[in-house]
């Protein structure tokens, strides 16, 4: 895991997982997207969905075209739920069913079953599955949708199911009509007999009030004048009772009033007496500019101070003045309100007992078979006009359901929706992609950054070796390479000197095989030979060597004949292309001979290499699970400690370390090899000191090519800047 000094993980740590792990989330990635087009291209049924509408009317709706009758309810959601139900019921879905023979297409194409048809109920259920029903808000159109592999099969299903729906409501609205006229018609029949009987009642009283000469002429409509005169002046006498009230309460209220409260509270409610307002704003101008020529200087006695005063004066004695009436005037309002409300008590009293009188005479009973006969003949009037309202919606209404878009078979399938799978697709390849960098960074338990291995080890880290470009062995045409300074700033680190006549012996050593200790020791061997030391490089791996094949040199004696005792080691050193750099092989040694290492012959053959060599360099075998490692490190003076970047687990380098440390090896630090340096921010340098060089041949290169176009003789600069390459490395 990454962490960092206070062991929390940051944002800057995720994004360099993921940075280092960029090549798995884009295999993750190129993997979900590929499988998921598959998928979506070859797997996935396509299915078409067609659409058909329909405009659903409430009963006896004004909206259905034709109709002519009075205003009806509008169409409440409980009456549009119900259509819904109604439309995924089995009375209008068996029949589609039946009619389009669906339940046998379905149990050969979609159920792959030898039956010849689904079960009734099966069949249905699968109905459900393909079809969906919905509204659009605020409308009264129903939407229906039918969903298929088949297209033609989709827009017939769509169709059908709108076609049976209109069959039943229309049906419906037929019988329904039909009940509703001949129970008006009985109705209307009944109600006529009854008026016959009110208007014969009727007709006999005013034969014997014609005999007895009392005159009936329009006793019906002043006595309705009258009830209704009472009503009207009862709530006349009602508003003025309350009107009086108030004016009596806010008599009452400001009587204590002192006159600028009093003006306030008339302010407040409305009544502030006309300029009222003005004039008190006017005097609280002058009191305010009479007190400003004061303060300016002016005199008691200046004629302006005065006829300002003088004109205040006036103002306020007007004030008073209008206060006072305004006070006046709300008891007279009072008064006028009380004998208002007299007035209309004297008048109810006179029309109740007008009413009282007229009911109570001989004309009573005739007034109220009046009104018996009236209410009947209404009542036969209302059920005629409504028979004559329902004959005229049967004639004029076409249907309460209207289909205004049917379906057509569709082009192109809507499922599945190639778009969003193919965005959901592409997320999920993103999503799993660095959930498994992430998982992979967790269980990789390898040495990850320079403070995981200084941490771990307590060592420090003397080069990073990049991966770019290497580790690979330097000669002249890699030398310029970036991994090559590495080398450089591992040989400035060591800082090796001979001491009184003897060299140092160096060995580089690994936990494992293939982490690059023969590269590092051969190209630390070249960069010390550059600077001018005399290095001999020893090849004491003697059951995989390789310094002869990076040198391209024989290998036919070496170390293996002076173990064998053939000749002292120096017997066998071979020149290299380096003048400084001398090379002693492994040597031919027989499979018997493996694992022969002999800790006093190294030592002697330590000794006397390091009088003849500023530097002895040592190349061994991987010092977990071979014994010559752990010789060699016990010989050496010192001990170099090569790891390679995330391929180990963390306890190889640190068993590593203790080998060298249970033998006594004097290790005194660490290698980073083939690091990817640009996936951790702590690696910039080394990914960035590579740059200096390259601008330099770009520049040289440039002065060079200016050089030549001066006829051959290149400039001063020049000359020094190729001294100055020259000297670099």
């Amino acid at each position: 895991m990454l962490e960092n000094s206070d062991n929390t993980i940051n944002l800057r740590e995720y994004f360099k997982v993921i940075r280092s792990r960029l090549w798995v989330i884009f295999t993750i990635f190129i993997l979900t997207t590929v499988s998921g087009t598959y998928v979506i291209e070859q797997v996935l049924p396509k299915i078409y969905t067609a659409t058909s509408k329909i405009q659903v009317f409430p009963r006896n709706d004004p909206n259905i075209p034709g109709f002519l009758g009075p205003q009806a309810p509008p169409f409440d959601p409980i009456a549009f739920q119900s259509a819904l139900e109604i439309l995924q019921s089995g009375d209008v879905m068996n029949p589609v069913i039946k009619d389009l023979k669906l339940d046998e297409v379905w149990a050969k194409r979609d159920f792959k079953s030898n039956m010849a048809s689904l079960p009734p109920s099966l069949a249905l259920e699968y109905m459900h599955r393909k079809v969906s029903i919905d509204y659009e808000r605020g409308t009264n159109i129903l939407e229906i949708s039918a969903d298929s592999q088949d297209n033609q099969e989709a827009s017939n299903i769509a169709n059908a199911i709108a076609d049976r729906y209109k069959a039943l409501r229309d049906d419906e609205e037929n019988k329904r009509n039909g009940s509703g006229e001949d129970a008006y018609r009985e109705k209307i029949a009944t109600q006529q007999k009854l008026v016959e009987e009110k208007r014969a009642i009727v007709e006999t009283m005013q034969k014997d009030m014609h005999a007895k000469g009392i005159d009936i002429a329009d006793v019906d409509g002043n006595s309705l004048r009258n009830e209704q005169d009472l009503s009207q002046r009862q709530r006349d006498l009602l508003a003025a009772k309350q009107d009086a009230d108030n004016r009596r309460v806010l008599v009452e209220q400001v009587k204590g009033l002192n006159d600028d409260d009093f003006i306030n509270t008339m302010i407040a409610i409305g009544r502030d007496g006309g300029n009222i307002t003005a004039l008190r704003a006017s005097a609280f101008k002058l009191e305010s500019d009479i007190a400003n020529l004061l303060k300016e200087g002016f005199d008691e006695n200046h004629p302006r101070v005065e006829s300002a005063r003088a004109e205040l004066a006036r103002q306020r004695e007007q004030i008073t003045e209008m206060i006072a009436g305004m006070r006046r005037a709300i008891v007279v309002d009072v008064a006028m309100a009380e004998q208002r409300e007299a007035g209309l008590k004297q008048i109810v009293t006179d029309l109740t007992l007008k009413i009282a009188a007229d009911q109570g005479n001989e004309l009573a009973p005739y007034r109220e078979a009046l009104h018996e006969r009236d209410k009947q003949q209404s009542l036969l009037d209302a059920y005629t006009i409504h028979l004559n309202e329902l004959q005229l919606d049967r004639s004029l209404v076409q249907s309460p359901v209207r289909i205004f878009s049917r379906a057509s078979p569709p082009d192109h399938p809507s499922k599945p929706n190639k778009s969003l799978l193919t965005m959901i697709t592409v997320a999920a390849g993103i999503f799993f992609g660095i959930v498994v960098a992430f998982l992979i960074e967790y269980l990789d338990t390898s040495i990850k950054t320079m403070a995981d291995a200084e941490q771990l080890l307590g060592l420090p880290v003397l080069t990073v070796i990049p991966n770019k470009g290497g580790p690979i062995p330097l000669n002249e045409e890699s030398a310029r390479l970036p991994h090559a300074e590495g080398y450089r700033i591992l040989r400035a680190k060591l800082n090796l000197k001979v001491e009184n006549g003897i060299g140092p012996a160096l060995s580089v050593l690994s936990g494992g095989p293939g982490e690059g200790k023969s590269t590092t020791i051969y190209n630390l061997a070249v960069v010390c030979a550059q600077a001018g030391q005399s290095v001999i490089l020893v090849d004491c791996d003697l059951r995989r060597p390789t310094i002869h094949d990076l040198l391209n040199m024989p290998n036919d004696h070496g170390v293996a004949n002076y173990l064998r005792g053939d000749g002292d080691a120096v017997e066998f050193i071979q020149q290299t292309s380096l003048p400084s750099l001398h090379v002693l092989t492994a040597g031919a040694a027989p499979s018997s001979e493996v694992g022969s290492l002999s800790g006093d012959k190294i030592r002697h053959m330590l000794d006397d290499l390091k009088q003849r060599y500023d530097i002895v360099l040592i190349d061994s075998p991987p010092v977990l699970g071979i014994s010559d490692g752990s010789i060699i490190a016990r010989e050496v003076d010192y001990v170099i400690l090569v790891i390679q970047h995330r391929r180990y687990p963390r306890d190889i380098s640190l068993r590593a370390k203790r080998a060298i440390e249970e033998v006594h090896g004097n290790c005194i630090g660490m290698v980073l090899n083939s690091v990817a340096i640009k996936s951790d921010d702590s690696y910039y340098y080394y990914s960035n000191y590579g740059n200096y060089y390259k601008k330099a041949d770009r520049q040289k290169t440039r002065k060079h090519a200016n050089g030549a176009k001066t006829n051959g003789k290149p400039s001063l600069v020049s000359s020094r800047q190729k001294d100055s390459d020259s000297d670099e490395f």
